[in-house]
C-alpha cells in the first residue's frame, strides 16, 4: 500500500527528475551553478541566511573569481545588476530574540543595501508563539528547486570527508565543526509546486500577490534539466511533497509531514533508518512503539544517526531532556520485544586537544525497507510536526519499480558509508536483516567512525529538568497522542 495519500501529501508528481545533494559543498556549488544561469527569478525561503556565506571554496572557485564574489549577497547582487529581467526575492523567518546571538547582526540592512530595484528581502513572522519558518528552499527560474536540511548561512559548509583539518570549513575566518546535510533538487512540475509554495508564503507575509507564471522561465513547456554536478541522481519517478503549516488566525493546521512519517513507520517490515538533528516526536515515538508491538510481523532493525550532543546550551536544556527519555523508551521496547535498535554518533577524528571531534548531524530523513525515503527540512520533533513550517519530499518504490528501489538502497548505502568511513565494507551494510548487530560489531572492533550513542550520558540532571519544564510550553509544543495524556517529549 502506498504511503502517498491525501492525508500525507500536498502534491504528487509523476516521473519528476531529481537528485540528492549530500553535504554543504555539493549543495552550495550546485546552487551557485544553477543560479548563475538564472534569467527570470531566484526565490529563497529560509530559516536563516547570511549575506557573507561563501558558496564556492578552494578548487571549486573558478579562475578569475575572487572569494568575495562567491559570497551569497555579492553573487546575487551581481546577477541582479547584469540581467534586466531577473527578479530576486528572499523571504526569511523573522526570528525570535532567543536566536539573536546566532544571527548576522543588521542582516536586513545588508540585503536592503542592494540598490537593484528587482531585489526584495522581506521578513516572515506568520507563525504561532514559539514557532519558526523552518523551510529551506531555493528556486531558480521556476524550473529547478532545492530544499532539505541546509540553510544558506555560515557554519554549514563541509564536504563528505568531514576531515578535522579541512582549511575551508570556516565561518568568518574561524574553524567550525564538521556538518552533515542532505538536500533534494527537483525539476519540472515539482519545481513549479515549490514556486506555488513561495508565492503563498510571500502573500501571507507581505500581502503582495505574485503571478507564479511570471516567475517561470521559458514558459510551461520549457524542459528543465539538472545541468550541474549532483551527489546522487534519482530515477525519474513518483515524488510526494508534504508540509507542516502551523495554525494561526485565519489559517488551518496542516500536518502532512507527521502523517507521512507515521504511515512510513507503519509500513516497515525489516528496516527503519533515521538521520535527524533531534528525535523527540511523540508521533514518531508512538508509531515505532506500535509497530514493535505487532508480534505477528517481522522483527525490525532500527538505525538512528544523531549528533553526539545538542549544538548549544538552549537545545541541551529544551531538547536534550525529552530526547533522552524517548531514546530510552525505544531502546527498552526494542529489547523487550526482540527488535534491534542501534543509536549512533559519527566521529570525524580528534581536535587539536586530542578530544573526539564529532560530525554534527543536521540532515532530516528516514528510509524504510529501502523502498520509502522521506527527506527534507523537518526534524523528528514535535515542533516540526506542529508549529514550524516544513517541506519534505517522499520517494516510494512501488511493486516492480526496480530503478527506484535500487536508488533508495543506493542512497542509504552512500549515507552509511560516509558515516562509517573508508574502512567499512559495503557488504556488511547492504542486507537490512541483522544490520544493527553487524554495525555494533564494527563499532566494537573500532573499524568505523560510528560510535554508540551513550544513553547514560544523556540522562538529564535536576537543573536541566527544571529548565526544560519552565521553557517547554514556549519552545516545544506537546502533541496529543491519541489518549488524554500529554506527550512528555518535546
Amino acid at each position: 500500500m502506498s504511503i502517498l495519500l491525501p492525508t500525507t501529501t500536498w502534491r504528487i508528481h509523476e516521473r519528476s527528475e531529481s537528485a540528492l545533494l549530500i553535504d554543504g559543498r555539493d549543495y552550495y556549488r550546485a546552487f551557485f551553478s544553477a543560479a548563475s544561469k538564472a534569467t527570470t527569478s531566484i526565490l529563497l525561503l529560509g530559516w536563516q541566511f547570511d549575506s557573507d556565506v561563501q558558496l564556492l571554496r578552494g578548487d571549486d572557485l573558478p579562475d578569475g573569481i575572487e572569494p568575495r564574489e562567491a559570497e551569497l549577497l555579492a553573487f546575487l547582487d551581481r546577477l541582479c545588476r547584469e540581467r534586466p529581467e531577473l527578479q530576486i526575492r528572499v523571504l526569511a523567518w523573522d526570528h525570535s530574540v532567543l536566536f539573536a546571538l546566532e544571527r548576522e547582526l543588521l542582516q536586513k540592512l545588508y540585503f536592503d543595501a542592494i540598490s537593484c530595484e528587482r531585489f526584495d528581502f522581506r521578513w516572515d513572522n506568520t507563525v504561532p508563539l514559539g514557532g519558526s519558518h523552518h523551510q529551506k528552499v531555493a528556486i531558480v527560474d521556476g524550473r529547478v528547486a532545492f530544499f532539505g536540511s541546509q540553510d544558506l548561512c555560515q557554519a554549514r559548509w563541509d564536504d563528505s570527508a568531514h576531515r578535522p583539518d579541512n582549511e575551508h570549513r570556516t565561518s568568518r575566518g574561524v574553524s567550525h565543526q564538521p556538518y552533515h546535510e542532505v538536500q533534494v533538487v527537483v525539476t519540472g512540475d515539482a519545481a513549479r509546486s515549490m514556486v506555488d509554495l513561495f508565492v503563498w508564503r510571500w502573500y501571507g507575509a507581505t500581502g503582495e500577490r505574485l503571478d507564479p507564471a511570471g516567475l517561470v522561465a521559458g514558459g510551461a513547456d520549457a524542459r528543465p534539466s539538472l545541468d550541474f554536478p549532483v551527489t546522487l541522481p534519482m530515477p525519474a519517478g513518483r515524488i510526494g511533497l508534504s508540509r507542516t503549516i502551523p495554525e494561526v488566525s485565519g489559517r488551518a493546521q496542516v500536518s502532512e509531514v507527521s502523517a507521512l512519517y507515521v504511515k512510513a513507520i507503519e509500513s516497515a517490515e525489516r528496516l527503519v533508518y533515521v538521520e535527524s538533528q533531534y528525535l523527540t516526536s511523540c508521533a514518531v515515538r508512538d508509531a515505532l512503539l506500535a509497530r514493535m508491538a505487532e508480534a505477528s510481523r517481522p522483527k525490525l532493525d532500527v538505525v538512528i544517526i544523531l549528533p553526539r550532543k545538542p549544538e548549544r546550551l538552549k537545545e541541551e536544556m529544551t531538547i536534550g531532556v525529552p530526547q533522552a527519555v524517548l531514546l530510552q523508551v525505544l531502546d527498552q521496547a526494542a529489547r523487550a520485544q526482540g527488535h534491534a535498535i542501534g543509536i549512533y554518533d559519527v566521529a570525524a577524528g580528534t581536535d587539536d586537544d586530542g578530544e573526539p571531534l564529532f560530525v554534527y548531524i543536521h540532515a532530516k530523513l528516514m528510509i524504510v525497507d529501502d523502498r520509502r525515503f522521506i527527506v527534507g527540512s523537518a526534524n523528528l520533533t514535535n515542533r516540526s510536526m506542529t508549529i514550524d513550517s516544513e517541506i519534505v519530499a517522499a520517494y516510494e518504490a512501488m511493486p516492480g519499480d526496480r530503478a527506484m528501489r535500487s536508488a533508495v538502497r543506493r542512497a542509504r548505502l552512500r549515507l552509511m558509508l560516509e558515516h562509517a568511513g573508508e574502512n567499512a565494507d559495503i557488504r556488511s551494510l547492504v542486507r537490512p536483516e541483522g544490520l544493527v548487530a553487524r554495525l555494533d560489531a564494527l563499532v566494537e572492533a573500532g573499524a568505523v567512525r560510528l560510535r554508540k550513542h551513550d544513553l547514560r550520558k544523556d540522562e538529564p540532571g535536576l537543573v536541566a529538568k527544571a529548565v526544560h519544564e519552565l521553557t517547554l510550553e514556549f519552545l516545544d509544543p506537546w502533541e496529543r497522542t491519541g489518549t488524554d495524556e500529554k506527550c512528555p517529549a518535546a
